[in-house]
């Protein structure tokens, strides 16, 4: 997808997202309900068993903010269908609206996003997954309509990020019984994308498989905080339920970036210098922190009082670590004393992606990090130490020939 300088921010901390969210808000952007009806037209035209698909928008209160309700509702003569037949739908309804190669792209990659999780959830292929609820004609005028919208209000360039999604407690009924939140698909689906959610006392269902497949595949970052962009526009779209708990309400941030090639978190810094243990000990501690979660561990050779040589050990950890990792180290290494120093960091924006290499004749799965820049462009890429290690023992090479292998982006030379 090119960039440009808009970035849009999905903010979905606490409503969660789903696809009728997505379509309100984007309404509430400047979309046009024309346009979303002529989404239903295609998608009736399209999926087979589908007789009527009527599309309604209207201005709402959810907890008092104002926003966009988008209602679809469908005549249909199957209760069930393929993942083959609701694919080859998404791709007619796609040629019918004439959606750009981004539109078509994200209609297609979305579906598959579910399809998938939901043949990992019941052991079928996705091919020959059957759907129930989420093979109804919505699902497809979610899926197609945010597409179509988003090209419509002119952020098919925009770089999107997310927060992390609010997925709710409690239970759902669907298919007729109770699932735990997040509902199964959801679960895959963020476990697959190693996709951050959050839970909430809000005993409702937040976010739907169709609204996080529409999230994971616009979003190529997620952040806890705000990124640095000037505000431009703001749309709202409102969820069915008016909660009493919460605003039921998707928001989406649409500005220009101010930001460096960077971001910033927030880290805890933990020292203790130890200058009475073996290097065993120290090799030891510092390989059941990173056990255990920690960020880094740096160990460097020190000298202390009275010339004695000795270590200083450095972990960097999340604030709500803290406690576990300074007791890890004084239990394993015996020191009286752990500071605790908060940091602010300046981080290169990066993501993480899982693709397939072939090396020697074979294909491994590998996690590729990369560096980004603004725009979300890949500056430069690596495959995980880990990977490259396994890929040499299984084939018996040099790690260092493995290595060689990738270029700078992470991709096979």
């Amino acid at each position: 997808m090119p960039h440009n300088d808009t970035t849009v921010l999905i903010d979905a901390r606490v409503a969660g997202v789903s696809g009728d969210k997505y379509l309100g808000a984007l309404l509430d952007l400047g979309g046009s309900t024309a346009r979303l009806r002529k989404v239903g037209k295609a998608v009736q035209e399209s999926l087979p068993g589908t007789r009527e698909v009527d599309v309604e928008a209207r201005d709402v209160e959810r907890g008092d903010i104002a926003s966009k309700l988008v209602t679809v509702t469908s005549k249909e003569d199957v209760s069930k269908r393929k993942g083959e037949a609701l694919r080859k739908a998404v791709q007619d309804s796609s040629q019918r609206l004439h959606l750009s190669s981004w539109g078509s792209r994200f209609a297609l990659s979305t579906i598959d996003t579910l399809l998938e999780a939901e043949s990992r959830v019941h052991r079928h292929s996705a091919k020959d997954v059957e759907l129930h609820e989420l093979g109804s004609a919505d699902t497809l005028v979610d899926i197609i309509g945010v597409a179509s919208l988003v090209e419509e209000v002119g952020l098919a360039d925009a770089t999107w990020w997310s927060t992390p999604v609010a997925v709710g407690g409690g239970v759902s009924h669907f298919s007729g019984r109770d699932y735990p939140n997040p509902p199964p698909a959801v679960a895959e689906i963020l476990r697959s994308r190693k996709f951050p959610m959050k839970g909430d006392a809000v005993r409702q269902e937040l976010s739907t498989p169709t609204g996080v497949a529409i999230t994971v595949n616009l979003a190529s970052k997620v952040v806890d905080s705000f990124p640095q962009f000037s505000l431009d526009r703001i749309g709202y779209g409102a969820g069915s339920k008016e909660l009493r708990e919460i605003a039921n309400v998707l928001r989406l941030l649409v500005g220009k970036s101010s930001m460096a090639s960077h971001s910033h978190d927030a880290v805890v810094v933990l020292e203790t210098n130890l200058d009475d243990v073996t290097g065993e000990v120290v090799g030891h501690a510092a390989e059941r922190i990173m056990a255990a979660g920690a960020r880094d561990v740096s160990i460097t050779p020190v000298f202390m009082k009275k010339n004695r040589p000795g270590h200083l050990i450095s972990v960097i950890t999340d604030e709500g670590k803290v406690e576990e990792m300074a007791g890890i180290l004084m239990e394993e290494t015996g020191t009286l004393g752990v500071r605790e120093i908060p940091v602010r960091r300046h981080i290169v924006l990066r993501t993480t992606k899982r693709v397939l290499v072939d090396v020697k004749g074979k294909r491994f799965p590998v996690s590729v990090k990369s560096a980004l820049d603004k725009k979300g462009r890949v500056l430069r890429g690596k495959v995980e130490y880990e990977n490259r290690r396994k890929i040499a023992t299984k084939l018996g090479l040099p790690l260092r020939e493995v290595t060689s292998k990738f270029g700078k982006n992470g991709a096979r030379k």
